[in-house]
């Protein structure tokens, strides 16, 4: 029997790195038994919040939080005194250059999938050839909760769990906009975050709490 998955109330549009166009359409959309339907059978419009200019600004953050990562490769987090010094210059530095949102945390080193381990020792493996940053960006309207979301792809490697190869996983570096214009790395590898994606389906699904979930993932993150 053929599983159905219930699809998110958010709907993406792609855009370019070199876009032209500063204010592009995202069209909104709801779910529906698990199938992506147009609220009333047609399209709502929103507005696009990334400028071509928040773009580049993404990008940029982008790359400096990976350079940052790599800073750390090779780094031993073996006893808990040395991974408390890990994860606190790891915050330190991302807010110095105001890299990550204020709600955003970076992960406990030890219990990351970063980790190579041997009886003597656990280090961080954060080489640069480990990451890999996509090209296009794409941007996410969260129509239920009224917040946009930028999202770059990317790919990393990891220690397997299970055996002595490596693994490439892919994911996002995720972005928002706060209401005094300045864009933000709310979750990446690493990092731990608001999940607007989920808070859209709890105010999708509870619709008479809606304006309250809304309104406290606005005040909270105070994002546009």
């Amino acid at each position: 029997m053929k599983k159905i998955l219930l699809a998110s109330a958010a709907v993406s549009l792609m855009f370019l790195a070199g876009c032209q166009n500063d204010q592009s359409e995202v069209k909104s959309t709801q779910v529906e038994n698990g199938t992506k339907t147009k609220e009333n059978g047609e399209n709502e419009e929103a507005k696009s919040v990334f400028t071509r200019k928040d773009r580049q600004i993404a990008k940029e953050k982008a790359e400096k939080f990976v350079v940052l990562l790599t800073e750390f490769h090779g780094r031993s987090i073996f006893s808990d005194e040395d991974n408390n010094k890990v994860h606190k210059e790891l915050s330190q530095k991302a807010r110095k250059q105001k890299l990550i949102h204020s709600e955003s945390a970076f992960a406990n080193p030890q219990y990351t999938s970063f980790v190579e381990r041997t009886k003597e020792d656990s280090k961080l493996i954060l080489r640069r050839d480990r990451f890999q940053l996509g090209d296009e960006f794409e941007e996410i309207y969260y129509k239920y909760i009224d917040v946009h979301e930028l999202r770059l792809p990317i790919k990393y490697t990891v220690k397997s769990d299970t055996s002595s190869e490596d693994v490439e996983l892919e994911s996002f570096i995720r972005f928002v906009k706060t209401t005094d214009g300045e864009i933000y790395i709310l979750d990446a590898p690493m990092l731990n975050s608001v999940d607007l994606e989920k808070k859209d389906e709890d105010a999708y699904y509870d619709e008479y709490n809606r304006k309250e979930i809304q309104q406290e993932v606005k005040e909270e993150l105070n994002i546009q």
